[in-house]
């Protein structure tokens, strides 16, 4: 009768803690900023192109990762909170030929870019805060 108890709790996901360490249920998150520049296939920076999000969730006020490359083409979004591994950046050039041509929309993914600790986490499920980089050249349409 024990074994079949056993049996039944397992196959019900019921486990018991000692105090060796804790329970936890949930999905891990860090907090990140993303900086970077956009330049076009000859290194010249590119005013005006947005950068949004795909795929990462904004934990203040829903905008995600919006922002907008300054006269140096060097960004800085929001910092975001991400659950679970990664995001895309999406590069979008509204502007036309305004500030030096018309650019293909790019799309870059965040899992695999260059990223400093700024914070540690918790030691749980909180990873920490990291700062992203990342520089794309754009081609021109």
């Amino acid at each position: 009768m024990r074994k079949l108890l056993y049996l039944l709790l397992g196959a019900l996901g019921f486990a018991g803690c000692s105090e060796s360490f804790s329970c936890e249920y949930g999905t891990p998150s860090v907090d990140f900023t993303v900086k970077g520049k956009v330049t076009d296939s000859e290194g010249t920076p590119i005013k005006g192109i947005v950068v949004s999000s795909k795929s990462v969730q904004s934990y203040d006020d829903g905008n995600g990762l919006n922002a907008v490359t300054d006269e140096n083409g060097e960004f800085v979004t929001n910092k975001v909170k991400e659950f679970g591994v990664g995001g895309i950046l999406v590069f979008t050039d509204v502007d036309g030929a305004e500030n030096g041509g018309d650019f293909e929309t790019y799309e870059k993914e965040l899992l695999h870019s260059e990223r400093t600790q700024i914070k540690e986490g918790d030691g749980n499920w909180y990873q920490g805060e990291y700062e992203v980089t990342v520089d794309v050249k754009l081609r021109k349409k």
